[in-house]
Order: structure tokens, then sequence, then C-alpha cells
């Protein structure tokens, strides 16, 4: 995936645009992963994995866009310490057009912002989502990967973000509410006719033992109750910097680089370049938008 995405941007460079729609035309499928990163349960620390993993992601020599999924309780322009001047209610307004909203926050991440405390965003249907993963994957400057970090819990918006990407990164915590709320989306977005590969980052864990024991255990469970396994990718161990980050709006990723916490964050970030991507049959905007159809033709 890297070797491709590092020839597109090369081809970019030293083509013009109608060299690119040639390329993209030829190509099955995008080349851009999609991965939605959501939890179960609010507070396992998904907003910051999702931050530190791109920055990690970028390190590789990777371009990351970052959409803030929470629609309507968004805070990743919080967490990045950079308020963002435009997000994605302007866009539903038709106020400014989607690469209008995209902002650049630290060498080759972007990000969207969701927006807080905004009706339109919490009522946003399918097809408004599928209209903005198309046109994020449609950009001038083509981006390798986008990370869609969501909200907590189970509800249908969820639901469809999550099988319209390639992958979804589950997180989640050692404590039983945690793993319970998990196992519960686990189960609901396994219930889908095409639902996405999944692997679980167990956070917040006090020691590689426990992170070790509730990995086993929650796969143990999935693999009895669910008849599916899911794989684990990575463990990121407790580390009060991190809340330090949160409140400084730096990253740990920049605050704290050495760390053993930075080095999980790569350690995952490599783990997922390795993992091939699951090819779809349809796009998300078309997959999305025919469940919406589906939903409201009668």
């Amino acid at each position: 995936m890297y070797d491709q995405a590092q020839s597109l941007r090369d081809i970019v460079k030293k083509s013009d645009h109608e060299v690119l729609e040639a390329v993209k035309a030829e190509r099955p499928q995008p080349l851009t992963k999609i991965i939605t990163i959501t939890s179960g349960k609010g507070g396992v620390g998904k907003s910051s994995v999702t931050v530190n993993l791109a920055l990690a992601l970028s390190q590789m020599g990777l371009r990351i866009l970052i959409i803030d999924a929470d629609f309507g309780l968004a805070n990743i322009d919080v967490m990045l310490g950079m308020p963002s001047r435009y997000n994605l209610s302007h866009l539903l307004k038709k106020e400014r057009a989607l690469h209008e909203i995209v902002q650049q926050w630290h060498d080759s991440i972007y990000y969207i912002s969701g927006g807080s405390g905004i009706r339109e965003l919490l009522h946003m249907n399918e097809a408004q989502v599928a209209k903005i993963i198309d046109g994020a994957l449609d950009l001038p400057e083509p981006v390798d990967i986008i990370l869609c970090d969501t909200g907590a819990g189970v509800n249908d918006m969820i639901i469809s973000l999550a099988a319209a990407s390639t992958e979804v990164l589950l997180v989640t915590t050692p404590e039983p509410t945690a793993i319970l709320d998990a196992y519960a989306l686990l189960k609901t977005l396994y219930q889908e006719d095409e639902a996405p590969q999944a692997w679980l980052i167990m956070n917040k864990a006090v020691s590689a033992k426990e992170a070790e024991n509730a990995i086993v255990s929650f796969v143990r469970i999935t693999d009895k109750y669910l008849n599916q396994q899911i794989e684990p990718i990575g463990s990121i161990l407790y580390d009060d910097d991190m809340a330090k980050s949160i409140k400084q709006q730096t990253p740990l990723m920049l605050s704290q680089p050495k760390s053993i916490t930075a080095r999980n964050f790569l350690s995952i970030a490599q783990a997922l370049l390795q993992k091939p991507a699951e090819q779809k049959t349809v796009g998300p905007l078309a997959k999305l938008f025919s469940r919406w159809i589906s939903v409201h033709k009668h």
C-alpha cells in the first residue's frame, strides 16, 4: 500500500490533472485506506488514539486525513490546538466546497472539523455522510489514509461509516463496562452484510500483562458467542503524560516522542500498514447511498 501511495504521489508531482484522472480511472479500487476508529463506550481514549496514530503514520511518509465524524460533538480540532475556521456545517449549507474546509495541521496531516453543537450535523443523513467520504477520496491531492474518528456507542451512523470503511479499529480498555460495550458494537457490526475487517486496540492498560489478559478474554468471547475472531493489532499502556498532552493540546507523539506509549503507537502504525486492506466491491458513496435509498424508498 505504501509503495502504491508513493508512486501515485510521484505521478502527481510530475504530471498534470488529466494524468491523475487517468490513473484514478484505471484503478478498480481507491488506493486510499478508509479506517474508522470507534468504540462502544466514551472515555476510552479513541480521539487521542486517532490523533497520535495519524502522527505515527505520517512519520512513515504517509499523507493522512482525519475526519472528525463525531458529528455535532466534535473535538479533534480542540485536541490539536488549532480551531477550524470552517467545518462540515459550511459544507452542508453549501457555503464552502469540501476541499475548502480541509485544514492542514502538521506536515502531511490534514483534518476536517465536524463542528460542535451544530444542529445540522446531528441530523445528517447517510447520503450526506457518503458525499463527504466520497469527496475526501477525490481531493485534488490524494491522501493515503483517511481516519474517521466517530462518536462512542452503537447507532446507525457509526455502523454505516464502519461498514463503508476498508478497516475498523475498535478501541477499548480493560474496564469491564468498556469491554461489554465494545462487544455490543462489534456484534452489531458483524451483522452487516459486508462487515469490514476489524482490529482491536487495548488502551489504557496499566501493564503489558493486563493488556494481554484483556485481549485474550475479548478474543475468546467474540470467538465463542459471535463465531468471529477479531485480531488484536496492539495495546497502549496508560501514561500520565497522555492526560497532560490533552490539556496542553499537544499530542503525546509530539510532546513525548521517545516514551513507551509513543512506541506503542508506532508499533500499531507499522502493524496496520502490514495488514492487507479489504477490497470493497462497491465504493463508500455507492454503498451508503444505496442503503439510504432502501430505507427511504417506502
